[in-house]
């Protein structure tokens, strides 16, 4: 797919406010994702002039989440959002090619990274393991530390995100973690949920012991909002 950030969030805001009362809250149940839900869906118009309805994954009367759709390509592009009373509110914005995003644990932007771990041992065998874990005494995620384990096991770093599977084949993806390179094997689109891109980093194991470090990502010269994980 074509024209990233492929998830966008869209926040009404001004005149829009009290046309939007009127929307129910409602969540994609189904995939294809659906174009309209709660009466409202979203058109974008590309900077050749082509305009499409945008997929979408949730609706309610202060937000609206959908997909860029499929060719929408990269340059000026214009939002409409119509709602069921028939009310529009119109924005622009670019869109880029790439615009690496990844997903957090407590859904901010920031702190513990939405992710897994893949163990593979030395036989073959493959588990996975949280990164975080939600303390109900805390109300809220704490990390759940990384055990490299044996050095006969491979261990690495799966996280998720958005803005990432468009990347140049000429720039490398790349990644630092506590400020030591880990080697990318894989960024690109998850394949199985809409709009969600994955990308394994290869845990290098000087990060033993090291306790919760900060984790960037840079996909074509753009660099990530920073996450974080703990290492035991």
């Amino acid at each position: 797919m074509k024209g990233l950030p492929e998830a966008r969030n869209f926040l009404t805001s001004g005149r829009t406010e009290t046309a939007s009362n009127n929307v129910a809250t409602q969540v994609a149940s189904s995939t294809p994702l659906p174009t309209q839900l709660a009466g409202t869906s979203v058109k974008v118009r590309n900077s050749a002039g082509v305009e499409r309805f945008a997929p979408l994954f949730f609706v309610s009367p202060t937000q609206i989440n959908y997909q860029l759709p499929p060719g929408t390509g990269a340059g000026l592009a214009t939002i409409t959002v119509t709602n069921a009373s028939g009310n529009s509110f119109v924005e622009q914005g670019i869109i880029f090619t790439t615009n690496p995003g990844l997903f957090t644990a407590g859904a901010s932007g920031a702190g513990l990274a939405s992710a897994v771990v893949l163990r593979v041992k030395a036989g073959g065998a493959q588990s996975f393991e949280p990164v975080a874990r939600f303390d109900s005494a805390q109300n809220k995620f704490v990390a759940a530390p990384i055990d490299l384990g044996p050095a006969t096991d491979q261990v690495f770093l799966i996280l998720f995100g958005t803005g990432i599977r468009n990347h140049s084949a000429s720039l490398p993806v790349t990644a630092q973690i506590g400020g030591v390179n880990a080697p990318v094997s894989f960024a690109g689109a998850q394949g199985e949920l809409v709009g969600l891109d994955q990308v394994n980093v290869q845990l290098p194991r000087s990060l033993s012991g090291r306790g919760e470090v900060d984790i960037v990502l840079t996909v074509d010269l753009q660099t990530a909002n920073t996450v974080r994980a703990a290492f035991q």
